[in-house]
Order: C-alpha cells, then sequence, then structure tokens
C-alpha cells in the first residue's frame, strides 16, 4: 500500500491481486452470482486508482477495497432496473462520468491505458464501452460490436482476467502518451464540427479515409467518404446540430459520445445522442459504427 500510494504502480498491482477472492464474495452476497457481482468489483478496483491516497493507514487496505466494493454494489441497487445507460447521455455528467475521471485524473492513468492497448481489440472494446462509456448495457455493446449478449459476458471476463496481468507486465514500461492519442480523436470530431458549420467536404480529408466504411443508425453498411458527407449534409441542411460530448481514446480504436440537436420544427428528427466508435488506421478513422439513444 505504502509503495502504491508513492505512485509504484506494481505495488499497486500486488494490492489489488491480493483481494480478488473476498471482493467478489462480498459483491455475490448482495447483488448475487453472475456478472453484475464480476463488474461490481472491476469497477471497485478501477476507482481505488484514484483513491488510493484516502487511505490513511496502510494495515486496513483490505477493509477500504471492501467499503470501496460495498458503496459499488450499493448504488448498483439503487439503480432502477428498467433504466437505460445510453439515455443518460443526455444529461450532463452524472454519475456515469466517476469511473472515467477517476483514472482521467489519476497519476497512474497512462499505465492503465497501455495495459488496455495490450488487450485483443475485441476484448479492449468491450472494456471500453463497459467501463468508460454510457453505451454500457450489454445491449448496447452487442449492437455496436454485432455481436449476441452473451460474447459480450465472455468477452468481459476474459478481458478482466487478462487486464491484472497485463497491468503488472506493463508497470516498469514506458507508458504510451494518452492525452495524445486524445487529441488525435478530438481532431475527427472538430472535423465533423467544421463540416457541420461550413459543409466544406474538404475539412473531413485529415481525420477520414477516403475508402471509409461506416454504419448509421439503420445499421447498413456502406463505403466511401464521400457518400459519408453526402448523408450528413442531408441532416445537417435540415437543422441537426451534434455536440461532442465525451471522448474515450485509444491507439486503434475510440469512442466518442455526441448529443444531437433536432430543429424546433421537427423535434423527433433525430435521437437525442449517438455513441460512434472509430477504427483507426494510420491516425485516420477507417470504420465508423454509431449506436443511437432511443427517440424520447
Amino acid at each position: 500500500m505504502r509503495a502504491a500510494q508513492a505512485g509504484d504502480p506494481t505495488g499497486l498491482g500486488i494490492l489489488l491481486e491480493r483481494h480478488p477472492a473476498r471482493l467478489h464474495a462480498v459483491a455475490v452476497g448482495l447483488l448475487g452470482h453472475g456478472p453484475d457481482a464480476e463488474n461490481a468489483v472491476q469497477d471497485a478496483c478501477l476507482i481505488a486508482l484514484e483513491r488510493i491516497n484516502d487511505l490513511r493507514e496502510p494495515a486496513a487496505a483490505g477493509g477500504w477495497l471492501l467499503a470501496v466494493v460495498v458503496n459499488v454494489c450499493r448504488a448498483q441497487l439503487r439503480r432502477p432496473a428498467h433504466e437505460h445507460p445510453l439515455e443518460e447521455l443526455v444529461v450532463p455528467g452524472g454519475a456515469l462520468d466517476t469511473v472515467a475521471q477517476s483514472v482521467e485524473r489519476g497519476a497512474l492513468r497512462d499505465w492503465v491505458w497501455t495495459a488496455l492497448e495490450r488487450l485483443p481489440e475485441p476484448q479492449r472494446l468491450t472494456v471500453m464501452l463497459r467501463h468508460f462509456s454510457t453505451a454500457s448495457s450489454y445491449a448496447a455493446i452487442a449492437e455496436l460490436c454485432d455481436v449476441p449478449v452473451g460474447t459480450v459476458r465472455s468477452r468481459l471476463n476474459a478481458a478482466r482476467a487478462r487486464l491484472a496481468d497485463e497491468l503488472l507486465a506493463t508497470a516498469a514500461l514506458a507508458h504510451a502518451d494518452h492525452d495524445a492519442l486524445r487529441e488525435q480523436t478530438r481532431a475527427a470530431g472538430a472535423a465533423l464540427t467544421a463540416f457541420a458549420r461550413t459543409g466544406d467536404q474538404n475539412v473531413l480529408d485529415a481525420a477520414f479515409t477516403p475508402d471509409m466504411s461506416f454504419r448509421m443508425a439503420d445499421r447498413v453498411e456502406r463505403h466511401g467518404r464521400d457518400l459519408f458527407a453526402r448523408l450528413l449534409s442531408r441532416d445537417f441542411n435540415d437543422g441537426v446540430t451534434a455536440r461532442p460530448q465525451r471522448v474515450i481514446s485509444g491507439e486503434r480504436v475510440a469512442v466518442v459520445e455526441v448529443l444531437l440537436d433536432s430543429p424546433p420544427d421537427h423535434p423527433l428528427h433525430c435521437p437525442p445522442a449517438v455513441t460512434q466508435i472509430h477504427f483507426h488506421r494510420a491516425g485516420r478513422t477507417h470504420r465508423l459504427v454509431s449506436h443511437h439513444a432511443a427517440r424520447p
């Protein structure tokens, strides 16, 4: 614990590996067997990354971690069963930001993302959506990844086991600059914003490949940056505006969440929000997949 508080990633990795059985037992006692309990343990460990210095007595580390997982479980029990995570995107801020902000503010942030980048892409993307985005329900992840819900659960389980090993394996390595990756993803959002404002398709060139493929609300796979621009122009010309809200950046894949405002005279023109997955090639988006929030 003292090593972890001093900023030693190996110390934190060993600390988290020492207590998973106890944490899982508590989560099962509160939530029952299944993915909810496993996810609660994962969330608790991520939150502990940022709150490590809250603990004054190192010998109390085990009890402190148990208290964190209990709080996570209680928060999950208070959440209405019918609640759809993506719908919460229309309300800025809120509890959904907790895990992502904790890691982003933490001194060990780049280490965590370096370990995430070592996961196979399907596992990495599933973890990013589940723990850092508002499209975090199994159904939303399944739609974005075009796989059954059962596959989402199995990928999360596999990623959870492998991530612990990768955190220890990368503790002493040089870690990628996550701010640089974030700026790369923001460039795509800035290009879309500029295109909506000016109608100049050339602003998309630096952020999207000419042969890009994309999937929009109808889930039809289409190809070509020119076609992508034409379809976007149709909505923008109708008066739709887009406001990027959150960027979850990775070296080869990123998640961008955007609020959509329909024109006043056609309030149901478009869904209130969209979650986009950007697959990168040589620094540009070569495939884009979208998941739209339900209309009110």
